[in-house]
């Protein structure tokens, strides 16, 4: 009978002594059940400095607390003290036991980067969302999957980012112009790297260098002195050359899309190579012809329509019977 009651006593006092060498844990772990997150957060900090850090279990919940805190709280400082405590905590998993578990908290914590990159997007924040996705990247391959493949991915954001970039240079000017085309540019680029068979992307860049081009001939100061001139347009012609490769691509994508024509066209024509000009142009009058005829129908008084069937039946398909017409309408229209 005394033995049997010795043993009770061990037992007794090893079941106290476990909840006491768990307090701060257990605690932490009751607060975040009644989502007191602040609170837990520093019974859980408490414990870590404590016996019971040699706890898996512990650091998980240290982990979940710092999640919720992240997002009540909109520290972004907590991920990163998530992301720590999840892995602290598979370090003490020595068994593999909660390692299903605490990689999927991985996952799911490292994704906010991916959500974070999102919306930055969104915002306008075009230097945060690189950042954000950047770092994405780094820790689900340190943390998560170091074969990880993000060319779907990339393919996805970076061409997102450039078109926010090409948004943004249609209401530049100048050198801030150049420095944001160069950054739409770059990232354009790395999504031909990945596929260089897509349309998007090609356009995108023969586009921003075309209307880089475009700009610095179009917004010349009329009072230039002369000698300034062929400097001016000698840049400009940089800028339709870097365009053409890009604008040739698309249009050997995609035959029927009018705007590559028209900036392919505007390209030969900024570059004075006649020959190519009056080939693209040709193509783009054959496209524009049914659509200018059906607008002066709707609006015989267009002086804009009117003026391009004048072009057209003078130079590309020579009529003087319709060149004399249309050009009859518009010198009334002019009156």
């Amino acid at each position: 009978m005394r033995a049997i009651k010795n043993i009770l006593v061990l037992l007794v006092v090893f079941t106290a002594y476990s909840g006491y060498g768990q307090k701060y844990t257990t605690k932490a772990y009751a607060l975040y059940q009644e989502k007191n997150y602040t609170e837990a957060q520093i019974w859980a900090d408490s414990a870590i400095v404590s016996n019971e850090r040699f706890n898996s279990q512990l650091w998980q919940l240290r982990g979940l607390v710092y999640r919720k805190l992240e997002q009540t709280e909109n520290k972004k400082e907590y991920r990163d003290i998530a992301i720590e405590s999840f892995i602290q905590a598979r370090t003490l998993d020595t068994d593999g036991k909660h390692k299903d578990k605490i990689d999927g908290y991985l996952k799911n914590t490292i994704i906010r980067y991916y959500n974070g990159a999102v919306t930055s997007l969104e915002e306008k924040d075009l230097e945060g969302a690189e950042a954000s996705y950047n770092q994405y990247k780094e820790k689900q391959i340190k943390y998560v999957d170091s074969t990880a493949d993000f060319k779907e991915s990339d393919i996805q954001f970076y061409t997102a980012l450039g078109s926010e970039y090409l948004k943004l240079v249609s209401t530049l000017q100048g050198e801030e112009k150049t420095k944001q085309t160069a950054k739409g540019v770059h990232f354009f680029q790395k999504v031909l790297e990945l596929n260089s068979n897509l349309f998007g992307p090609n356009l995108n860049v023969g586009v921003m260098y075309y209307n880089n081009g475009a700009d610095l001939l179009m917004n010349m100061d009329p009072l230039t002195p002369l000698e300034e001139i062929p400097i001016i347009e000698e840049k400009a012609q940089g800028y339709f050359k870097k365009a053409l490769p890009f604008l040739l691509e698309a249009h050997r994508l995609d035959k029927a899309r009018t705007d590559v024509i028209e900036a392919l066209t505007g390209c030969y024509y900024g570059l004075q190579d006649d020959a190519n000009y009056d080939k693209y142009q040709k193509i783009l009058d054959e496209k524009n012809l049914p659509v200018l005829l059906e607008k002066h129908k709707a609006d015989p008084k267009n002086i804009e329509v009117v003026s391009e069937l004048v072009r057209i039946y003078s130079t590309t398909f020579e009529d003087d019977e319709k060149y004399k017409k249309y050009a009859e309408i518009l010198n009334k229209l002019e009156e």
